[in-house]
Formats: structure tokens, C-alpha cells, sequence
């Protein structure tokens, strides 16, 4: 039999697939353990069923907060895929703990603690995760009466203070029930791969509703906080997926994606081009080509949308200008650059200007009527 080479050859080039996105999508579960061991520092679980079972024989009864959190998070639906539970001696603070877990995987979101930790231990991780170059989200439970709560120097207020954008707090009968809350946000993100979401007004699976008044609701909100609550009859509703900073958690989530989109579409395209990147502005030309196409994509999910901007004037573009579809993209051009700049093998800076499509969460219906 003769070869068909001859003809038609077909060369195999393999390559790796581009490693996987930070999950935003995965929740982590930070456990004060008083019989620490190292082999419990990190464990990962896709059920409830599954987390029962392993934190039992981590020695986690079902009357513990970190049982309890376990099932919570899983009670959310749409219900996540995952769930990180990581032990940490009594030694360590939950700061600490959080470190070392960083040095083994970066593979989650949002971050619940299930004991007690003081303020000022809140407070610390807190200011950590702020200063993080991987983005994160701490949910947390303000428990006790509403006024204390809301109290001058409470938690929330110096939280409220300090604009803490990475925190969702959220009044709450059990420290658990945090992770329910963190539960929610990760299972709609897993649910929204190709559409946003808004955290507000959501259902939260695991927990009940707190009974509190409309003045007790105000001033929780006020300060950034977050309430569980009933309204009318029938409608349980989670108000209003806000930081205490203000920003609102999908704002703060989306603006995370996308860099870190653009992070790695970035990278990509210096480390997969076959060819090397020139220092000209055929290079920014292929840099806005790359990072069009995703900020497209984040138009088409509803997370971006044309608006007027309101911002300063950036490059070439003015308050009052229109920017088409949520995104603009433009750079100097390379004939402007540093000497220095040239010597180190840098690119221009790429500016990008975007705008948020939001979401409504009041309305106002006018019916008239006539007699």
C-alpha cells in the first residue's frame, strides 16, 4: 500500500489549552479548628450532601456554625458548583489564615468566615482584601439588635467610614448565615454565564427572614448594610446586594471580570503571537482589536450599555460624549513615548472607558383614571 504523504500531509501541532479564568463563581469557607491538622487546610466539595459528610469526619458536628454554613451555601438556588472549606489553627487569625491559603490556590471569589471573629479582626482582613491584587468578596453577618448595629463606632459604621468596597454585610440571626448570602451570589453567577445579574431582591435559600421595621431597614441601608426581609406577603427578598461604600456587589463583580479579561487576553496575545509585537501602533491597533472583542461581549450579557459619560475628560473623550455599545478603547501613539519607556520594551497604555448598564430597583407607577 503506498502512502498518501505524498499527496496530503497533515502536521499535529498539540498545544495546552490557556489556563481556566479565576472561578467567580466559588465560594471559600474559612474554619477556626481547635484539632487543626494540615491535611484540613484545604477541601473542596460540590454538594451538600458531599460537605456533610467530609466536615463530619473533619469533626464538624451539625450543630456548628461550619456545618451549618456548609449546607446554607448549597441551599442557595440556583445552587453552586463548589465550595472551598479551609481549617485554620487557633493561632492564626482569619488574616492569616487567608494567606495561606492564597499560597495554594487562588481558585474562589467570595470568602465566609464561620466563627465569631472579633471587629478588630474583621476590620484587618477587611483592609487585606482591599489591598489584594486578587479580587475578592468577604460576606459577613451583623448580628445583635438592630440599633447596635447601627451604633456609632458599630462595625458597619466604621466599615461605612472607610468606603469598604470588597464586603457584603448582611443583618443575620446566625453568623452562618453569611454563607447562605454567599451561597446565592455564587450560584447566580454560575447560572449567568452569558447574562447579568443583580443581587438585589433575590431569594436566599437556607435562612429566614429577619423581622424588622422600615426604620430599622433605613438605617441598616444607610450605612451600606444589607437586610433579609418580607415585603407584602410572599416576597422574600435580600435588599440591596450593596458594599458599604455603595457600590452594589454585581458592580463591583463585573468590573473584576473584566479585568481580569482583559489581563489575560493581554497576555495571550503577547505569548501566543508567532511573532513578536512591534513598538508601533500596529500593536495598540492588535491590543484594542483583542480587548473589543471581550468588552462586546460584556455588552451583549446586559453588563455594559451606550450612555452618556459622566466622568472626566480621558484622551480624546469629553463629558457629555456618547459612548457607543459601553466601552471606548484608544492609545497615544508610540511616536509620544518615553525614551525610558522604549528601553524597558513597554506598550503604550491602552485607556478604556466603560459604562454600566446598572439596574432599577424602584419604580414609580402613575395610573389615572378617569370617572
Amino acid at each position: 500500500m503506498l502512502s498518501i504523504s505524498t499527496i496530503a500531509q497533515v502536521i499535529v501541532n498539540a498545544q495546552r489549552s490557556a489556563a481556566a479564568p479565576t472561578p467567580f463563581d466559588t465560594g471559600l469557607l474559612l474554619v477556626k479548628d481547635t484539632n487543626y491538622l494540615a491535611a484540613k487546610r484545604l477541601r473542596s466539595y460540590t454538594s451538600s450532601a458531599e460537605a456533610a459528610a467530609g466536615l463530619i469526619a473533619d469533626g464538624f458536628a451539625d450543630t456548628t456554625q461550619a456545618y451549618k454554613a456548609a449546607q446554607k451555601y448549597f441551599a442557595a438556588s440556583p445552587a453552586p458548583a463548589k465550595l472551598l472549606v479551609s481549617c485554620y489553627p487557633s493561632s492564626e487569625t482569619p488574616t492569616q489564615a487567608l494567606d495561606h491559603i492564597l499560597d495554594i490556590t487562588a481558585s474562589f471569589y467570595g470568602i465566609a468566615c464561620a466563627d465569631t471573629i472579633s471587629d478588630a479582626d474583621t476590620l484587618t482582613l477587611v483592609t487585606h482584601i482591599e489591598g489584594l491584587t486578587k479580587p475578592v468578596m468577604l460576606f459577613i453577618p451583623l448580628t445583635g439588635t438592630p440599633a447596635n448595629v447601627t451604633a456609632a463606632n458599630s462595625l458597619l459604621d466604621r466599615l461605612h467610614t472607610a468606603a469598604a468596597r470588597r464586603v457584603i454585610a448582611t443583618y443575620a440571626a446566625e453568623i452562618s448565615d453569611a454563607a447562605a448570602v454567599m451561597g446565592t451570589a455564587m450560584g447566580l453567577q454560575l447560572a449567568h454565564a452569558s447574562s447579568a445579574f443583580s443581587l438585589c431582591y433575590k431569594s436566599v435559600g437556607g435562612i429566614q427572614p429577619s423581622d424588622l421595621t422600615q426604620s430599622q431597614v433605613s438605617a441598616i441601608q444607610s450605612l451600606g448594610g444589607n437586610v433579609y426581609v418580607t415585603r407584602g406577603y410572599t416576597h422574600l427578598l435580600l435588599e440591596k446586594g450593596a458594599t458599604p461604600s455603595g457600590y452594589r456587589y454585581d458592580e463591583i463583580l463585573y468590573m473584576d471580570c473584566i479585568a481580569e479579561d482583559l489581563q489575560n487576553a493581554a497576555v495571550a496575545l503577547l505569548a501566543e503571537n508567532p511573532d513578536k509585537l512591534p513598538q508601533t501602533d500596529d500593536a495598540s491597533t492588535q491590543f484594542i482589536a483583542a480587548f473589543s472583542s471581550i468588552l462586546a461581549g460584556y455588552t451583549a450579557r446586559g453588563v455594559l450599555a451606550t450612555a452618556v459619560w459622566r466622568g472626566s475628560a480621558v484622551g480624546s473623550l469629553r463629558p457629555g460624549d456618547y459612548l457607543e455599545n459601553g466601552y471606548a478603547l484608544w492609545a497615544d501613539s508610540y511616536d509620544t513615548q518615553s525614551d525610558a519607556d522604549r528601553a524597558a520594551h513597554k506598550a503604550v497604555p491602552i485607556q478604556v472607558a466603560l459604562t454600566l448598564a446598572g439596574s432599577v430597583e424602584s419604580i414609580v407607577i402613575s395610573v389615572n383614571v378617569r370617572v
